[in-house]
């Protein structure tokens, strides 16, 4: 019997509590559905509008592509400022379409030796999914591009973050481009530096190999030590 009284008088407890707060409680459990709801119906918009974009950037690469080996000069420059003209709507964009259409309109700069818009294209690209495996790849195309446009300071960030980038496949290529760039600054420490971390870190890659090349050469000149 006494145990049945404590069971009863706590399902009593927990009921006038329900009935005293059931405007609050609805309310809470209102809200909740409510947050559930616009969730569900931001992740399904936000698809939707990814492969809207998908979309988009697929038909301005075929319009860029088709029959493209058959055009030159006046012809090749206006395809190609088409398709610089249609991705300006898709280049402010984040994600993988942000990430593509910049990429892709790095690339059609760079083909007309504009480098210093190719450069931030590149960089637009990279930050546009920032822990994205092209990332890196971005930042590295990025240091081509800004070097060729004699921003050797941008060159040389990118280079730095794309070596220091987990998985890069490229990280002893662009270890080794940082040592080259400090010495077209003339800073032969620091490209010492650059050449003896890529040796400690990749010792029998070819990169490394020319990295010890250039070593020799700078102590043969008298740049370093």
């Amino acid at each position: 019997m006494a145990e049945n009284t404590v069971q009863k008088t706590s399902a009593e407890k927990i009921n006038a509590f329900l009935t005293r707060n059931r405007k609050v409680i609805l309310t809470v459990c209102a809200f909740v559905a409510a947050a559930v709801i616009v969730g569900t119906v931001c992740v399904v918009v936000s698809a939707r509008q990814t492969e809207k974009g998908l979309a988009k950037l697929d038909a301005i690469a075929y319009a860029l592509m088709q029959n493209a080996a058959e055009l030159a000069g006046d012809d090749l420059a206006s395809r190609q400022e088409t398709a610089l003209s249609a991705l300006a709507a898709l280049t402010g964009k984040g994600g993988i379409v942000g990430t593509r259409a910049n990429m892709l309109a790095a690339d059609l700069y760079f083909q007309r030796k504009d480098y210093e818009s190719a450069k931030d294209a590149w960089l637009k690209a990279a930050g546009a999914k920032k822990n994205a495996y092209t990332a890196p790849i971005c930042r590295f195309n990025a240091a081509a591009a800004a070097e060729n446009a004699g921003d050797l300071d941008t060159a040389l960030d990118c280079y730095q973050k794309a070596a220091d980038a987990a998985g890069f496949l490229l990280a002893d290529h662009a270890l080794f481009s940082v040592g080259r760039v400090y010495e077209a600054k003339q800073d032969f420490a620091a490209a010492a530096e650059a050449y003896r971390r890529l040796n400690d870190a990749s010792p029998d890659s070819d990169w490394a190999s020319l990295a010890k090349t250039r070593l020799i050469a700078l102590k043969a000149s008298g740049s370093i030590d």
